[in-house]
């Protein structure tokens, strides 16, 4: 069997997972590993083109397929071996820049090749993203609307999600999941804590909580982090209502559709797009908020980044001076 593996942050676990799943299939399978990046490629076909009489089964690895200068022909040479007695693994990593686009995405001409020879997986993190949504909402038996919900809390980790899952599952024994239930129990992490006590602060100057989280967790970088994020997004949010590309009283359905396909590419990060439900939530932005307002407060957040960086102020001090002044400066 031929398998072609390619994509970004998940393709790691997404490849041990197929060899892992060939070494149980064939036990004690001999194991030959190439990589592209070492000049490899000819000790690669030359290790297909011989079958050995005396075993079964042979597993070859083509690591770093992506440094291939001409990937396409070399697949095409592979088609021309004989593959009944040979388990081959080519991997394929897309490298992804600051806007979560693979700088080296996989040519047409290498995928039609490789589809020829065996079984083509993607492993990216944005169809990770939606893969974790409908297990959960599949094993819950929610609505999409709320596994959407459940997952922005729970996070990426899919090990992760599915516990939580099946401690929610045990906890509800059966009754109607209502996510507000059922977060006691959850593993919520820090970031995931101080990213809703930012939200709430953004939107009801519930600056109290927000302080007292800090100073017990000392967590005044992430929050430096999170604010940023979140006076960012909101001045993006501001600038579509003011265009008209955006109302701020849209319905979820309707965002999710056309009005966000339009507008995606005003909503990346590191990661990639920025999923609907988290944008939808932050809609409110539009209406408490002017452009004025922020970019005064960004610039005033770069110039306590600068002071903390370059020791001219203490991180609490500049941090917790920010917060107070926020809608009263």
């Amino acid at each position: 069997m031929f398998y072609f593996i390619y994509g970004d942050t998940p393709l790691p676990l997404k490849y041990e997972e197929v060899i892992d799943k060939i070494k149980k299939s064939n036990p004690n399978i001999p194991t030959k590993i190439y990589d592209a990046s070492q000049g490899e490629e000819e000790n690669f076909l030359e290790s297909i083109s011989i079958n050995s009489m005396f075993v079964p089964k042979e597993l070859i690895v083509f690591k770093r397929a992506e440094k291939s200068k001409r990937l396409d022909q070399l697949l095409k040479i592979v088609g021309e071996y004989d593959l009944a007695k040979k388990e081959i693994v080519v991997i394929y990593e897309e490298e992804l820049n600051d806007y979560g686009k693979a700088i080296n995405e996989v040519g047409k001409k290498v995928l039609t090749n490789a589809e020829k020879l065996g079984k083509i997986i993607v492993a990216r993190k944005a169809l990770e993203r939606k893969g974790i949504d409908f297990f959960i909402e599949k094993e819950l038996e929610i609505s999409e609307y709320e596994s959407e919900k459940l997952s922005e809390i729970l996070g990426d980790d899919f090990f992760k999600v599915k516990n939580e899952v099946e401690k929610i599952k045990n906890f509800l024994n059966g009754k109607t999941f209502i996510l507000e239930k059922v977060l006691p129990i959850l593993s919520i992490s820090d970031e995931y804590n101080l990213k809703k006590l930012v939200e709430d602060f953004m939107i009801e100057d519930n600056l109290e909580i927000l302080l007292d989280y800090l100073k017990k967790s000392k967590e005044y970088m992430l929050f430096l982090y999170l604010i940023s994020e979140e006076l960012n997004m909101a001045l993006k949010l501001v600038g579509l209502k003011k265009s008209g590309d955006l109302r701020e009283n849209i319905s979820y359905n309707d965002f999710k559709g056309n009005t966000y396909e339009k507008l995606k590419k005003y909503f990346k990060n590191s990661r990639g797009y920025i999923r609907e439900y988290p944008i939808f939530l932050k809609l409110k932005y539009m209406s408490l908020f002017n452009e004025e307002f922020l970019l005064k407060k960004i610039e005033k957040l770069l110039m306590i980044e600068f002071l903390i960086k370059n020791g001219g102020i203490e991180e609490s001090i500049g941090i917790e001076k920010f917060i107070i002044e926020f809608k009263r400066g």
